[in-house]
This record gives C-alpha cells, sequence and structure tokens, in this order.
C-alpha cells in the first residue's frame, strides 16, 4: 500500500508509484486507488502516471470526500491512497454502466451477463474458476447503486454477486466525481472489478447505529414514504414511541434519525447488525409521513436508529475479533461512511486505526463514501453510517496472494 498527502494529483501519483515500485518489482495484477475531491481535476492524469510506472494489469479507482490509507484517515486535505494486489491464480474481469444503458430497473440478465462476468462465466484447464467477489464503485447523481446491484445479483443467481463496495463522495452535483476501470475514465455510472479464482474475499461491515424504541411493522407506503406504522399515522407512531423513551434516550434524537429495516425480521429478536439503515428525507407533520432516501416494502419491519460512537466501536471491535481467530488477511479495502470518522468519533482514524491494529498493520486503501454496499446472504445492501471492509486471503489451491 501506499499514500500521498501532496497537493498535485500528479506528484501524488509519482510518489505513490515510487513507494510501490520500492515495496515490491512484481506487476500488481489490480491495483485500486481512491483521491481526495482535491484531486479530481487532474485525476485521469494521475492514473496515467500510474498506469504507465506500474503497469497494473488492472485498475480500479475513484475520487471522495477523503481517502484511508492503512492507519490513517486523512480528512484534513488532499489525499490519495492505493494497494496493489499480486493475485496468482486469480482472473479480474472489469465492467461498467453508465447512463445511456437506462436505469438499472430496465436491464435484462442477459444485458447484465454481456457486461459483468459472472459464474460460472471463467474457467481454466483444471474447469470452471469460482467468483471470489465483485468490487463496484458507483456515482451517487447518475445511478441508484442499490438498485444496480440487485439487478447485478438477480443476474447472478441463487448465489448473488457478492458485491462490496461505495458510493463516490466529496462532490455537490453530477459530473464532478471520477471514476475509472482498465482505461475507461467516467464521470457517472458504475464501474467495477469481478473477480475469479483462487481467492477469498471476506466481508465485514460495522454498524454506527443503535436501534431504539420498540419496531414496528410498515402497514402502508407510497414510493418512499412511510404512510402507516401498525396501522398508525407513521410519524404519530414515531412520536408516541418517543414520548416514551427515558429522557437520556429522547436526546439521542438530536443527532439525526435514521431507519433501520430489518434483513430477517421473522428473527425472534432484532438488534444491531439486523438492519440495513437509511436516512429519514423529510418529515410531513400535516400528513403524517416519514419520507427516507429509498422505497420501502409493505409488511417490513422497521426499528428507528440514532448514530452512536460507543456502538459502532464495539460493533467493529467484535467483528475484527472473530477476524483475528482465522488465517490473517494478505490486504483490505475499507468502504466507510463518510459521516464516521471525525464526525461521528470527534476524532480521525478511529476505524483505520482499529481495523490496522487488530489485523496486524495490512495494507489497506479505502475512501469515506456516500453509501456502502455489503452482500448479507446472497444479497447486496445499500447502507448508511457502515464501515464495510474487504479482507483478502489466499485460497485453498494455489499460490499464496501477495
Amino acid at each position: 500500500s501506499a499514500r500521498s498527502e501532496q497537493t498535485d494529483a500528479r506528484e501524488a501519483a509519482r510518489e505513490i508509484a515510487t513507494v510501490l515500485r520500492a515495496a515490491t518489482p512484481v506487476r500488481p495484477d489490480v491495483l485500486v486507488v481512491f483521491g481526495s475531491f482535491h484531486h479530481r481535476a487532474l485525476f485521469s492524469d494521475a492514473i496515467e502516471i500510474l498506469r504507465t510506472e506500474l503497469h497494473p494489469a488492472h485498475l480500479l479507482a475513484c475520487t471522495a470526500r477523503s481517502v484511508i490509507s492503512d492507519h490513517l484517515e486523512l480528512e484534513a486535505g488532499h489525499g490519495m491512497s492505493a494497494v496493489a494486489l499480486s493475485l496468482p491464480g486469480v482472473v479480474a474481469r472489469p465492467f461498467w454502466f453508465d447512463v445511456t444503458d437506462g436505469p438499472p430497473t430496465v436491464w435484462s440478465d442477459a444485458f447484465i451477463r454481456e457486461r459483468v462476468a459472472l459464474a460460472p462465466d471463467e474457467g481454466d484447464a483444471r474447469g470452471v474458476l469460482p467468483h471470489c467477489g465483485t468490487i463496484m464503485l458507483a456515482d451517487p447523481f447518475s445511478i441508484n447503486a442499490g438498485q444496480a446491484a440487485a439487478a447485478i445479483d438477480r443476474a447472478a443467481g441463487p448465489a448473488g454477486a457478492k458485491i462490496i463496495g461505495g458510493i463516490a463522495s466529496g462532490a455537490s452535483h453530477a459530473g464532478l466525481n471520477v471514476l475509472a476501470v482498465d482505461r475507461r475514465i467516467a464521470h457517472m455510472g458504475v464501474v467495477g472489478l469481478t473477480l475469479f479464482g483462487d481467492l477469498a474475499i471476506d466481508c465485514i461491515a460495522s454498524h454506527g447505529c443503535r436501534p431504539i424504541g420498540a419496531p414496528f411493522v410498515v402497514t402502508k407506503t407510497k414510493g418512499n414514504q412511510i404512510l402507516e406504522l401498525g396501522g398508525r399515522p407513521a410519524l404519530a407512531a414515531a412520536q408516541a414511541m418517543a414520548q416514551s423513551l427515558p429522557e437520556d434516550e429522547r436526546a439521542s434524537f438530536s443527532q439525526g434519525l435514521l431507519v433501520g429495516i430489518a434483513v430477517n425480521a421473522a428473527k425472534p429478536r432484532l438488534g444491531r447488525g439486523d438492519f440495513i439503515i437509511r436516512t429519514v428525507q423529510g418529515l410531513d407533520a400535516e400528513r403524517g409521513v416519514i419520507a427516507l432516501a429509498e422505497p420501502v416494502a409493505v409488511g417490513s419491519t422497521i426499528q428507528f436508529q440514532v448514530r452512536d460512537a460507543k456502538t459502532a466501536h464495539e460493533d467493529l471491535d467484535m467483528l475484527l475479533d472473530k477476524e483475528m481467530l482465522r488465517e490473517p488477511p494478505a490486504a483490505a479495502l475499507v468502504f466507510a461512511c463518510q459521516l464516521r470518522g471525525s464526525r461521528l468519533y470527534g476524532l480521525g482514524e478511529h476505524d483505520a486505526a482499529l481495523i490496522s491494529r487488530r489485523l496486524g498493520g495490512i495494507p489497506a486503501a479505502g475512501f469515506h463514501c456516500a453509501g456502502e454496499l455489503t452482500p448479507i446472504g446472497p444479497r447486496t445492501h445499500l447502507n448508511t453510517q457502515t464501515a464495510a471492509i474487504a479482507l483478502f486471503r489466499a485460497g485453498r489451491h494455489r499460490s499464496p496472494v501477495g
């Protein structure tokens, strides 16, 4: 891994290339690069420098509000981070979608499979290569990343596409984000890599929220608006719930109200980690409506959530405890919500430092996202307030990951 805090994107790329060349003479099979929004004007130049200097077989990149490198979260200014992966026995396939392809709701399975290699599309002399996972980056202004991920999962069949990734942040309107895969540079849509072969990509998703009050069943909706909860006007039900809470719990609402949608409503007891978090976009007191960023289905179980630094720390720490019982990963990609970092903890570098400390200082690169894509079972979900981490480990049958 390598990072640079140079203010010139081209100089940052040269610094990163020098560090990576010194670390290993091996040509990277995959180079993943993230640059803070300060670098967007010259980000394509920086990518070309990295490509010329390092000759990666494949490259995946985007700009963001701020970047993560190893144990650091470079929130304060210019930053560029990269991780170079040597993946013997692995095949990577690039893909992309843009606005000319139409919204994901109209993509057919056949069209998706023309663009995205999915199991069992890749093989070698020994047979079909296993699909290890999909890394995906998206622009928030031009495409619904949640719908795109759902469409790709559907085309992949019962096992899903095992998508992990993030939504580019740090831009105020369309056309400012920069996305790249191999030699394709774009300012909209989706880019990604699918990986096949002797590699394990494990995903952990740590949530930064705490459930509050009792769960509700959604009984009436319209688009992204919740009209009724448990047969009552949604806002009235939420207000009644809030009034029933102790005073210190009610104070938590001052940090902003979120809604958690249960992944498995049949689970007897719901707790943290059992919800997909959605932001509340608006409240209509006259109609008693709660508007979310995404639609929610009638019959869903929801529970209101509040951002909570203590819960976020404990959740990530517990997930890393489990990873320490396994073979150490070789590298990581970190997709952390832009509302984590100093905005959640009051100080920077909490998540990155904890990941690095618990996993032995592994090479890592990432960024602060406008939404995080994580696989839960066979389906991918778009989250907020989450730290989603892709851990790369050697497969069982071929040479180790470098």
